[in-house]
């Protein structure tokens, strides 16, 4: 009788599969369709949690102050004005954009809540198809989006000009203006991530968990994004195409960076010009009406442009888009790679 051979340790069989950004949710393989709704559901608690809860913190204070009054309050059309982000009114500008800014560390907590992470690892799968922030890609992107967005809106403004527009004084003494204006310096960028991070990170990849084609994650969480903003339809088309554009980037470069570049962009400079109101007849804040579609056709152009120098940078730098993950081989379906 001879001795039996030694067991051999074995390890699960394992394969690389390659994922885009917005299917990197079926790297886990404990994926289940329910954790990326729950994902959604738990982040959305969170913000209408965190609203409320500043929400009632800044109406007690303008009580307190004597600057809301029982009549403004008992109006819901003009309370909502009153709170909209305004350059002549600093304090509406840290309550619209820290509403949205104190959502950014509770989207992790909903992950991790709804049992999400690929492979098992503690990475944040939000960020990139690399799981963390390309900065060198980042700041790039913040360089050339500033030089195109200023072009276009230049232009814009040249040919409204030259069209009839008339311009108004300047609306605001230098001081409430700069104030505003390194408020939106400090604030903007964190908001306009905040944002990204909700719309084509949790929700992008959620769609795209479900489904496979990228087109149908890209137009949905578009749409849901424009109707999350209360302008008038022109507005909300303007937003719809600033959405498909940043769905699409992030899609195609593997990440949230590119988008995160031309939404800060976008919307200091906004803030910037607005607070002026030296182009909108005097309104230094945000507003329920729009441009108009000749807006709608500037921001087709705008997007479109900016789509093109993403391409055309994001191959020159050679961006990974994307994510090599080791999976056991029954982790994952043939299909979750598309």
């Amino acid at each position: 009788m001879t001795d039996a051979a030694p067991a051999i340790p074995t390890t699960p069989a394992t394969r690389i599969v390659e994922l885009p950004y917005h299917r990197l949710y079926r790297a886990d393989p404990n994926y289940r369709w329910w954790r990326p709704l729950a994902a959604v559901l738990l982040t959305a608690v969170f913000f209408l949690v965190v609203n409320i809860l500043l929400s009632i913190v800044l109406i007690v204070a303008l009580f307190a102050s004597g600057t809301l009054t029982l009549e403004l309050a008992s109006s819901p059309t003009e309370l909502t004005e009153f709170l909209l982000p305004d350059m002549a009114r600093p304090w509406t500008l840290l309550f619209g954009l820290g509403a949205i800014i104190l959502v950014l560390p509770l989207i992790p907590l909903a992950l991790r809540i709804a049992g999400i992470r690929p492979s098992g690892m503690r990475l944040n799968v939000l960020h990139s198809v690399l799981f963390r922030l390309r900065w060198r890609w980042l700041l790039s992107g913040l360089i050339w989006s500033t030089v195109l967005w200023g072009a276009i809106t230049g232009l814009q403004l040249a040919i409204g000009l030259a069209a009839g527009d008339e311009l108004s004084p300047f609306a605001l003494d230098p001081g409430t203006y700069v104030v505003s204006l390194l408020i939106v310096l400090l604030l903007v960028p964190v908001q306009a991530a905040t944002e990204e991070y909700l719309y084509r990170g949790v929700l992008l990849q959620a769609i795209g968990s479900w489904v496979p084609w990228s087109v149908l994650a890209i137009v949905l969480s578009a749409v849901l994004f424009s109707l999350s903003h209360i302008y008038d339809v022109w507005g909300l088309l303007q937003v719809g195409i600033m959405g498909v554009g940043f769905a699409y980037v992030t899609v195609r470069t593997g990440g949230l960076e590119a988008a995160i570049a031309l939404h800060t962009v976008n919307n200091i400079g906004s803030f910037a010009i607005t607070g002026t109101g030296v182009f909108s007849g005097g309104e230094t804040g945000m507003s329920t009406e729009t441009g108009g579609p000749i807006a709608v056709v500037f921001q087709l152009v705008t997007v479109g442009l900016w789509l093109l120098l993403v391409e055309w940078r994001f191959r020159a730098l050679k961006v990974e888009r994307l994510s090599r993950i080791e999976v056991p081989v029954a982790g994952i379906p043939p299909a979750a790679t598309r």
